[in-house]
């Protein structure tokens, strides 16, 4: 390399790290005016002019480095990337296929392209045999595959949440933990009515079918290890891409039940397609609930999640036939949201499913311990993400006070395991400025089931401080192994560990303490582990997971109660950035959409490309009332709005808001406004109910 073009590249890397993105790529390009052969400058370049919002110059400087080293995939893979990040599937899949054309055992390429596969019916033939030829798949055997896909459904279970945590890592958390278990329980049974599993494709705006002996497979091995790169574990996850990728997408009958194993809250389109299904196909939609925490207390969450997750229970409350929640508390809590949120949500619809199950699973060695430095029955176990709600802070104060009660030596060890979780230096603090404490307190992360089994068995007592639950599954795993479980008088917690726990203030470390100490005595202790033993049957998954079915064929469909309820005047935001909750009379649009044509909510409103976006809604019937629709448009843009066979064309201002008047009929009923672009982009802003004297 000149060293013109090494001082260019020096300084182009720093301006990177300052993130000056425009004086970053002018200097790798004029880096490249000597040196035109770095490949992996060009990448550089593509880069900063992505993060510069030039997606014209970086998809020059990707497809530079595409053509200048043929065997790498690395460039058509930013280039896949790039559209999909611009609502492109179709261009997205392309470059996912070239890059997999180039490298075949490239996992990221092939999880990528099943996120973005078009329908089948939207690609051209040879489009659709190269797909199959780069994923190793003979059209026969596809074809032998579709048949068997067109059979009837009864019941679909959701496990995309599922798969997208397996996607960036391989040990289970606790509500991983749960969706297995129940799957693999599912995954056994045989009865009177079929089951299938699927996961939510945002590019095919539907439910695509996921072949059950990969998905049973891959659960299983996600119970061994938390290595993400064992041969085995990346050779199952691209088999179980491969048949998405190629899957096609559910057709719904009428009256089949869709239960969703997660929340899938992150799919800002998700309930709108829900929504959608049930208004055109009669399909009944089943959340499974584990809590809404997020909605207790803000101060526990990254604030972007808090308000991400109001917009989705906002949104749920209009989109789900019935709930299926863990614990007595969820169900109390979803009553008294929805309440807030102004929804009627009738009790009877809302299921309670206790998570009591067995979590006993194949054990590692006692010897494990030492690898740890742990003795048996010499430490305490906490299980749990290290976040502030789970409340280590409180456990680690109970642990001062008592050492300096008793004297260190004759505290035992506390064992934190957990994934690394967030908003928790103070924890790590505390650690540093307590060197007793960081003596007493072992943190172990990535710990897999057989260990943690092994953990269980040989601790003394296990302890749960969190301030508030949706069931509290590490109590029932301490109960599944025989063990006392020390925990919070708070949320569900009391339903999960029955007469069996001992129970303390979570609020206050010096109750922690004392229930701790109180159970350093042998013989209370023994006494609390035989009546564990004697009397505790946890469930079988295989109950729970039956319980689940039954809950759901019980639930009534809902019908017209799920419109939004306009029965005043209001503003209904139609963008992603967030607004302060008590703005008078603001709130998300996001119910209001019906249809595949709408695409995903971006900072300056949601897109409509396609005949089929709709505002859906129960209007009140109030007189004198005018509904505005807030649009913004490319040049030329025009729109076409239907309702109740009147239509009328409007023109939207060239990157203008447009103002499109709408009176509202005084008649109350659920009306069905459709929004059809007939030249151009249109982008709806907000709509606004006003009185039409307020107009002027």
């Amino acid at each position: 390399m000149s060293y013109v073009a090494h001082t260019h590249i020096t300084s182009a890397n720093l301006s990177r790290m300052q993130q000056d993105w425009i004086a970053a790529a002018e200097a790798y390009r004029q880096a490249l005016t000597h040196e035109p052969h770095l490949h992996h400058i060009w990448i550089q370049l593509g880069h900063v002019e992505k993060e510069a919002g030039n997606i014209a110059g970086a998809t020059v400087a990707y497809d530079e480095a595409a053509r200048l080293k043929l065997e790498d995939a690395e460039p058509l893979l930013h280039l896949g990337h790039m559209a999909k990040r611009w609502h492109q599937p179709e261009t997205a899949a392309k470059y996912f296929i070239r890059a997999l054309q180039r490298d075949r055992a490239n996992l990221q390429a092939v999880a990528e392209l099943a996120r973005v596969m078009p329908d089948r019916e939207d690609m051209d033939l040879a489009a659709w045999l190269d797909v199959l030829s780069v994923l190793h798949i003979d059209p026969a055997t596809q074809m032998i595959e579709d048949e068997r896909q067109r059979s009837c459904h009864s019941i679909a279970l959701d496990v995309t949440d599922l798969l997208a945590f397996l996607g960036q890592r391989r040990l289970p958390t606790g509500i991983q933990r749960v969706q297995i278990e129940v799957s693999l329980a599912l995954l056994q049974r045989s009865g009177d009515f079929q089951i299938i599993f699927c996961i939510y494709s945002s590019a095919r705006r539907g439910w695509v079918k996921i072949r059950p002996d990969y998905l049973k497979k891959i659960c299983e091995l996600a119970k061994e290890s938390d290595d993400i790169y064992d041969p085995s574990w990346r050779k199952n996850l691209y088999e179980l891409y491969c048949s998405i990728a190629v899957s096609r997408k559910i057709s719904f009958s009428p009256k089949d039940i869709l239960i969703n194993l997660g929340t899938s809250w992150s799919e800002r389109n998700y309930l709108l397609d829900v929504r959608t299904a049930r208004s055109r196909n009669a399909i009944i939609y089943i959340p499974l609930v584990f809590d809404l925490i997020p909605l207790i207390n803000q101060n526990w969450f990254m604030q972007s999640l808090v308000q991400d997750y109001r917009v989705w229970f906002q949104s749920l409350l209009y989109s789900s036939d019935g709930y299926v929640v863990i614990s007595q508390a969820t169900q109390r809590d979803l009553l008294q949201k929805s309440a807030q949120f102004g929804v009627e949500v009738e009790p009877e619809s809302v299921a309670v499913l206790p998570l009591n199950g067995d979590f006993r699973q194949g054990s590692a060695r006692a010897d494990i311990l030492q690898a740890y430095g742990l003795a048996p029955r010499r430490y305490v176990l906490l299980v749990s993400t290290l976040e502030p709600r789970k409340n280590h802070s409180g456990a680690f104060s109970a642990w001062l006070t008592l050492a300096d009660a008793l004297g260190e030596a004759a505290m035992p060890h506390l064992v934190c395991v957990g994934g690394r979780g967030w908003l928790n230096e103070d924890l790590h603090q505390m650690l540093r400025e307590n060197p007793a404490l960081e003596r007493m307190v072992h943190i172990l992360h990535g710990v897999p089931d057989d260990r943690l089994a092994a953990l269980y068995e040989h601790c003394l007592f296990t302890l749960y401080p969190s301030f508030y639950e949706g069931w509290g599954l590490p109590v029932s795993e301490s109960l599944s192994y025989g063990k006392v479980p020390a925990i919070s008088r708070t949320s569900s917690l009391p339903e999960a560990g029955g007469r069996y726990a001992c129970y303390f203030d979570p609020e206050n470390p010096a109750d922690i303490a004392a229930t701790v100490r109180s159970l350093l005595d042998e013989e209370k202790l023994t006494a609390a582990e035989v009546a564990i033993a004697q009397d505790y049957v946890p469930q079988k998954w295989h109950r729970i997971a039956q319980d689940l079915l039954s809950h759901a064929r019980a639930i009534i469909p809902r019908v017209e109660k799920e419109l939004v309820r306009i029965n005043n005047v209001g503003i209904w935001d139609f963008t992603n950035t967030q607004f302060m909750e008590d703005y008078e009379h603001r709130r998300s649009g996001e119910p209001l959409r019906l249809g595949r044509a709408w695409l995903t909510p971006t900072e300056t409103g949601c897109g409509i490309r396609g005949d089929d976006a709709a505002l859906w809604f129960y209007w009140a019937g109030l007189p004198d009332t005018v509904l505005h629709i807030y649009c913004i448009g490319s040049r030329d843009a025009r729109v076409e709005v239907e309702f109740d066979g009147l239509r009328r064309i409007f023109r939207i201002e060239d990157g203008m808001s447009t103002v499109i008047p709408w009176l509202l009929p005084q008649v109350a009923g659920p009306m069905r406004i459709a929004i059809v672009p007939i030249a151009g982009n249109v982008i709806v802003e907000k709509v606004v109910v006003t009185c039409a004297d307020a107009n002027g």
